[in-house]
């Protein structure tokens, strides 16, 4: 299942918080190339905030092997911090039912079908976190290829607003994504996937009493 971690529940998940910084270093710095800050393997950047909320697909070792990361837009988020000129048009108001989507990645050493499968269960975990958490909307910043295939072959609309290629050669796009239990229920038949993906007991467990 894919873990909720946050900074306040990294203590139920182990080592969870630590090696999603380590899968973001060797995906997105060592793979993929992106000048983003580092630091002894781990990549993060002025958004992992205690605010972030990590999902996170672990294999049997314990080893992340894809995730997403997802901020409340009611703090500061990065397309509009960063990517002002990709902000949707009109602006979707921010606040705590709308929430961005980024550092959404799958390791690039792993067979087809296990890269399926946790792309299709990550986008599963995001509406699924979506309809416990009441957020009505994500905002989503990412390599274009995932706004071209792997969102819509999860049944799921993405509302493309804005899609350009960097000086690094680095194609990426903006979309809003709205979300529900409709979205959920659709994008589960779609995928052929009819359980929960996501493991939201460590998260549920720092609000416990």
């Amino acid at each position: 299942m894919i873990e909720v971690v946050t900074v306040e529940n990294a203590h139920w998940c182990g080592t969870a918080l630590a090696e999603q910084f380590k899968f973001r270093y060797r995906h997105f710095v060592a793979n993929e190339q992106w000048e983003v800050p580092f630091y002894k393997g781990m990549e993060y950047d002025q958004f992992d905030t205690p605010a972030a909320v990590y999902l996170v697909w672990r294999d049997v070792a314990g080893v992340v092997r894809g995730m997403i990361r997802l901020l409340p837009t009611n703090r500061p988020y990065m397309l509009e911090t960063l990517w002002p000129d990709m902000m949707p048009d009109p602006i979707v108001p921010s606040g705590p039912t709308v929430w961005e989507i980024t550092r959404f990645g799958v390791e690039r050493n792993l067979s087809l079908s296990l890269r399926k499968q946790i792309s299709a269960e990550l986008i599963l975990a995001c509406i699924e976190f979506s309809v416990l958490n009441d957020i009505h909307t994500y905002l989503f910043l990412t390599a274009w290829g995932v706004l071209k295939r792997i969102v819509p072959g999860a049944g799921v609309e993405a509302q493309i607003h804005s899609r350009k290629t960097l000086p690094s050669g680095h194609d990426v796009a903006s979309a809003v994504v709205p979300v529900s239990q409709v979205v959920l229920d659709k994008a589960r038949a779609k995928l052929n996937i009819h359980y929960a993906v996501l493991d939201n007991n460590s998260f549920e467990q720092q609000y416990a009493a």
